[in-house]
């Protein structure tokens, strides 16, 4: 079976196209509860701290007390409430509750700063928050200084005295048994989860999805076999919300852990839980490859190792592959207002993120909006099975990004070959000139990235003077540990690979760590703050 079909007529590459086994009009909450009642002794979820295994009669239990305490406490369809959560064992409960409830959750990342706490619950106007013991403060101070009165904020795993607990929700009500999801109206209108925006270009959108789009991505994945799937994701984070509705998607365990990344940690879910398949961004395998212990890892449970959410080399997957006897890695890429977009299931091709997954479109057009062929560069459109429907309260930006037939202009430049595998050469917004010349930030990051020594690096465009006559090329990397790698090698290296107009003028500098939004991936914008303010500092200006 083709994974990917070209309509000439349309200009317009689809992947496997697949009828939902679930109603779309159906509400997420009836077709969750379907789900945890057809196989009640299946294991959904392992928290790897613990040792909890939660069967799906436990999880839907924990889902069904939340849904009718919070009902209890006033809480409403419509009304939103904010989730700054890592990955404990009530969470997922919570947010199938809050779905199942017609009110929306917007996932916070948990090391959110105020500053950023109060932007995304000014946008919102939520009516409670959960969030974690150790970032509680935090919340409060934002609460303050965003909404007027106080609202309730529910602390998980907390021994404090003075929060509210969110485990009260969890006493027992008396009437579990006899609990039935209500239908809450048009599942293409109502929202299931507000997702926050990459936020790499600016403060994070409210990425608004449907009720209508969560079933679709739990009724279009069926899996064969039973697996266990692991990623160090939030719930902030789209793969972290993915990733928890892969388990209702098929029969799939979750692993979950508090603990942030570390390499020890990915040993572990591998060796001792035999993970077989996990998402990781290339940070996060760059590090996992240069442990003193990786060699002696027994990866052979993982089938699949998933990476992306920024540019992957081919360097990194050669040296992943050949550690995993039984499976290989795969580019991936998604977007919070899509979902999964592309990945390279049939076969791997050097620079590809792979063709669209089942029932997305895609369209590549020119700056007029003029539709492109096999082969020609431009930015890349998306479409879902289901439309995305805009941004929260930001009709601007919503009519920015989905054009008059529907497709999301994802701010991607790239092309599709003539097999249907995409190629994203780079960010629209990100591309800046030498002299005239388009210069592409990924392409020398690519470049940058295989020389020996280089952990990680982010390219940003320097000014050239005040007067931005143009923007100079200049990286920013931060050394592998041992490394001596200094300024003068890496632009000789790179000089040698490429033309004139994409030498790094602007010159190399060496950090501690690079910038990064909460998902992983580099903000360049502070990037270049810090490039600007090393070369004061280096003129003594």
């Amino acid at each position: 079976m083709a994974l990917c079909t070209y309509d000439e007529a349309s200009r317009t590459w689809y992947g496997v196209q697949r009828v939902s086994i679930y109603n779309p009009k159906a509400n997420v909450g009836e077709v969750l509860n379907h789900i945890l009642l057809r196989t009640p002794d299946r294991i959904i979820q392992i928290d790897m701290d613990t040792g909890n295994r939660m069967s799906c009669a436990e999880f839907r239990m924990r889902m069904v007390r939340f849904a009718q305490q919070l009902t209890d406490v006033g809480l409403r369809k419509g009304d939103i409430v904010a989730m700054a959560n890592g990955n404990s064992e009530n969470v997922a409960p919570l947010a199938c509750a809050l779905m199942t409830l017609g009110a929306p959750f917007n996932p916070l990342a948990p090391g959110f700063n105020v500053e950023d706490m109060a932007h995304m619950l000014r946008l919102t106007q939520l009516k409670m928050v959960f969030c974690d013991d150790d970032n509680v403060e935090v919340v409060r101070q934002a609460v303050c200084s965003v909404l007027d009165g106080e609202i309730p904020i529910y602390v998980f795993e907390s021994q404090r005295d003075d929060v509210k607990h969110a485990e009260d929700l969890l006493i027992p009500t008396g009437k579990e048994e006899q609990f039935m999801p209500t239908h809450l109206g048009d599942s293409h209108e109502l929202l299931s989860m507000i997702l926050c925006s990459s936020g790499t270009t600016g403060p994070p959108k409210g990425v608004c999805v449907t009720h209508a789009q969560t079933v679709s991505t739990i009724g279009c994945y069926p899996t064969a076999k039973p697996a266990t799937v692991f990623n160090f994701s939030p719930l902030y984070w789209g793969t972290g919300v993915y990733m928890m509705l892969s388990t209702f998607s098929g029969s799939s365990t979750r692993l979950i852990t508090r603990r942030p990344f570390s390499e020890e940690t990915f040993f572990e879910a591998v060796e001792k839980h035999r993970a077989n398949f996990v998402f990781m961004p290339p940070s996060y395998a760059s590090q996992v490859l240069r442990h003193e212990r990786t060699s002696q890892v027994d990866f052979s449970s993982l089938i699949m190792l998933a990476i992306g959410g920024s540019y992957v080399s081919e360097g990194l997957r050669d040296r992943f592959d050949l550690l995993l006897p039984n499976g290989r890695t795969y580019n991936t890429v998604g977007t919070s207002e899509v979902g999964w977009v592309a990945t390279d299931f049939a076969k791997r091709k050097p620079g590809s993120v792979g063709t669209p997954v089942v029932n997305v479109s895609v369209k590549i057009v020119d700056d007029d909006g003029n539709d492109l062929g096999v082969g020609e560069r431009g930015q890349v459109l998306l479409k879902g099975a289901e439309p995305f429907i805009g941004y929260y309260k930001n009709e601007a930006a919503t009519r920015a990004t989905i054009d008059e037939r529907g497709f999301m202009r994802s701010g991607d430049i790239g092309y599709v070959d003539e097999e249907g595998y995409l190629y994203l050469i780079d960010r629209e917004k990100d591309i800046f000139k030498y002299r005239g010349f388009h210069v592409s930030p990924s392409e020398l990051e690519g470049v940058v990235g295989q020389i020996e020594g280089v952990l990680e690096v982010c390219v940003v465009a320097v000014p050239a003077d005040e007067e931005r006559t143009t923007e100079l090329p200049t990286a920013v990397i931060v050394r592998a540990a041992g490394s001596s790698l200094t300024a003068e090698q890496v632009m000789e290296i790179v000089d040698g690979k490429v033309s004139d107009f994409k030498r790094l003028r602007g010159g190399v500098y060496f950090v501690e760590r690079l910038p990064k939004t909460q998902t992983g991936k580099n903000v360049r914008r502070k990037v270049l703050e810090m490039v600007l303010e090393l070369a004061k500092e280096k003129t003594g200006a």
